[in-house]
């Protein structure tokens, strides 16, 4: 299964092959690009699914002391133990490409799915995330950073696509040519939140239930605590700070946008098979 057949059309031999050898579909949670709604919808049709989270609840005595990134290997571990005993068709997480690797060394037939976001509108809507009351840090978070200039100064958030979704020597080595061609050759599926519909329907389409979108979570919508103005100047500096984000989206996104009508009629036609049981 080729994300390029997908780019290029090809959707009888992309789809034909989406079922082979019994899948695990890993997607990546790239934050703020529409996944806890994507996953909303399709955990129902998707069964036996599986959640990679830190479950604070049942650590033992001795992960006590530990990092965030040390936990988060460890509930990678567990779910690597669990897949390795019983059958899942789909997974997710904000995991990152090294997690990805590790998975798909361990656990056979992963294929790695994601969606993007244009670039100024995802980290909008990120620092509206973080000052609002889903997220647990939003106090803190509200006193260090009251306007979103002031958030642009944490470098560490910046580009969280590719942050996200390459390995970190790839990234830093800045040759976008080669980070698009590693996406590309990676995931089976690299959709963008705009048209999220559509990705939605394609998904869905994988686990034999063509789904509209209905749910809708985690949504930021503007309040007098998350105000952003965002004048021309404002966009060209959160470009410029996420600048291989913006690279990656404008090299992928454009692709899968040329192909939507063909792909929207190609679905509404098409009866999907349905996976083995």
């Amino acid at each position: 299964m080729e994300l390029n057949d997908l780019f290029a059309g090809r959707f009888d031999a992309y789809f034909g092959a989406a079922q082979a050898d019994d899948p695990l579909w890993l997607f990546v949670h790239v934050p703020k690009t529409a996944g806890s709604s994507l996953n909303g919808e399709l955990q129902p049709i998707m069964a036996p699914y599986h959640h990679i989270f830190i479950n604070y609840a049942e650590l033992d005595p001795s992960e006590a002391t530990q990092s965030y990134e040390q936990l988060f290997d460890r509930a990678i571990d567990r779910f690597i133990e669990k897949a390795q005993a019983r059958r899942y068709r789909y997974c997710t997480g904000h995991i990152n490409a090294l997690q990805v690797e590790r998975i798909a060394a361990n656990v056979p037939n992963v294929r790695p799915i994601t969606l993007l976001r244009e670039p100024v509108s995802r980290y909008i809507s990120d620092y509206r995330y973080q000052r609002s009351t889903m997220h647990p840090g939003h106090e803190q978070f509200r006193a260090e950073y009251p306007r979103i200039e002031d958030h642009l100064k944490l470098q560490s958030d910046w580009n969280k696509i590719a942050t996200t979704l390459l390995p970190p020597d790839l990234r830093a080595g800045g040759d976008v040519q080669a980070c698009v061609q590693w996406l590309t050759s990676t995931y089976v599926f690299i959709g963008v939140q705009e048209m999220y519909g559509l990705c939605l329907h394609a998904l869905s389409w994988f686990a034999g239930v063509p789904k509209r979108s209905r749910v809708r979570r985690r949504i930021n919508d503007p309040t007098p605590d998350n105000e952003v103005i965002l004048s021309y100047d404002l966009q060209e500096e959160i470009r410029v700070c996420n600048a291989l984000d913006v690279a990656l989206y404008e090299a992928i996104a454009p692709r899968f946008m040329a192909i939507s009508d063909l792909l929207t009629s190609y679905l509404d036609r098409v009866a999907p098979r349905p996976p083995r049981a």
